[in-house]
């Protein structure tokens, strides 16, 4: 495992994360709306540069053990434990 995040470091790598699944959605939809096909293909080789980058920030967060989206109880407990953390500092 890597080395522990420090809480801030966690909180803007979290707030990444979040931010790259947003834009995933936002050029979903933009795609679905464009009536111009020069800007249906820009904005389709940006949804896929936008999941790249969900990828990377997941992996880099869950091999820091910070996130895992296939294990809701113990993620549920993870953030209890964080926000404690971040409380008592």
């Amino acid at each position: 495992m890597e080395k522990e995040l420090s809480p801030t470091d966690h909180a803007i790598a979290t707030n990444m994360l979040f931010e790259a699944k947003a834009a995933v959605k936002d050029l979903a939809a933009a795609i679905t709306e464009s009536t111009s096909p020069e800007i249906r293909t820009f904005l389709t080789q940006e949804l896929r540069s936008a999941i790249q980058q969900h990828e990377q920030i997941y992996v880099f967060l869950q091999e820091r053990g910070i996130y895992d989206a296939y294990n809701v109880p113990q993620q549920l407990q993870k953030d209890i434990s964080y926000a404690e953390r971040v409380l008592t500092n």
